[in-house]
Order: structure tokens, then sequence, then C-alpha cells
């Protein structure tokens, strides 16, 4: 049986058959929590061009990719049901979370020095994304570092067409599956619940381009 939940836009010939574009769950709370009218709600197409620009907001200053990644700072998380015990609402910020683990990972191993005018396309996974494979896979090596980093500058529009071969040699797989694109099972442009901050990509550096993960690549 097909999966009928959350389709795809479609127009047929018979409009009652169609299927107008809608947000995602996720795109709706942000609209509904900076006060989106349900006119806004009804088109988000025409709401796209905002959310398509998180570079901007996340700072990018045009450095190389190693110092953007020391101070990038990445999605806006919220307290969820953890925050009534301390006093917060559920809904309220909590952090952003930054990517100082990726950063120094790129120093002791090595890759950092490895890196040159490029350009190279980074996938950057948060420190929270990296915290889980330490715990669940082992060790931060090398190879995994480069498996995070393309030759070649890739925006986020071209990816599902790009050639993705890492650094260490893996051919990186990209799907697009639930209306999201996934790099190596990892949402390229995820939206965070709430208001605030989504996901960086197009983070544009000296040297190439960033685009963060909450995911580290080779965890499954």
């Amino acid at each position: 049986m097909a999966d009928t939940r959350d389709p795809d836009a479609f127009a047929d010939e018979d409009p009652r058959k169609s299927i107008s574009a809608a947000p995602s769950f996720e795109e709706y709370l942000k609209q509904r929590d900076g006060g989106a009218s349900s006119a806004e709600i009804a088109a988000p197409a025409a709401a796209a061009p905002a959310a398509a620009a998180p570079a901007a907001a996340a700072g990018g200053g045009g450095g190389d990719i190693t110092s953007t990644l020391q101070s990038l700072e990445g999605p806006g998380q919220v307290w969820g049901d953890l925050g009534i015990a301390a006093g917060f609402e559920e809904n309220d910020l909590k952090g952003y979370e930054m990517f100082s683990k990726f950063y120094d990972a790129l120093q002791s191993t090595g890759v950092a020095a490895e890196l040159g005018a490029g350009p190279y396309t980074v996938f950057a996974p948060t420190d929270p994304a990296m915290e889980s494979y330490e715990l669940l896979r082992g060790p931060i090596t090398a190879d995994i570092i480069k498996m995070h980093i393309v030759p070649g500058q890739i925006a986020s529009a071209d990816v599902p067409s790009a050639s993705l071969k890492a650094l260490d040699g893996t051919d990186l797989v990209y799907r697009y599956a639930v209306r999201k694109h996934f790099v190596n099972d990892a949402i390229i442009g995820e939206k965070t619940f709430g208001p605030y901050s989504d996901y960086p990509i197009d983070v544009a550096c000296s040297n190439g381009v960033i685009h963060s993960v909450g995911l580290c690549f080779g965890f499954y």
C-alpha cells in the first residue's frame, strides 16, 4: 500500500484530485510561534526565501572552514518536557548546539592541516552528534572526519545532483524522503521545533562551504 502521509504537492487535471503544498510540522510550528497568519501558513512557498538562507543568521563571516567552525552557532534547542522541573516552558530556548568537537577533531587528527585553498564542502556534525558517535561507535578517526569533507563547493540546492565522493574515498549516498534531503542518513537543512534557528547550511567560507548535520556519517 502506498504511503499517503505527508505527500508531495501534485497538480492534476481535475483540481479536486490535486494536492497543494503544505508546510512540514516543524515549519508550521515556526510560523505559528512567529505569529504567521493563516494565509501565510497556507502559502509556505512565499515564506521559503527567509528560511532558505540560514548562513546569514549563522554568521559565516568569510573566514576559512576551520576558523568558521570554531565559532559557528548551530541550531537552537528548546527545553521540551525537561524544562518544567527547571522552571522553563517547553518551548523556551535551552541553548545552541555548536561545532567545537568537530573543530577539535579536525585539529587533533591532522585533517585541518591537509586542507588547502579548496574549495571544499563540509558536512559538519554538531557537538551532540559527535558525542553520540563516540559513545556508541568509538573514537573519531581521521577517516571519519574526511568522510564529512567533499572536494568542490556544493550549495545545498545542488546536493541532490552532485558527485559526493568524500576525502576518505567514500561515495556518500543522497536520498530524498518524507520531503527531506538526506546524505548518509543525515538531514541537510534540518528544521528545529520552535522559533529558533535551524541547522545552518550554505555557510560561506573562503575555501568552501559548510552544511551542518545532526548525525555523524558512518554511524549506521
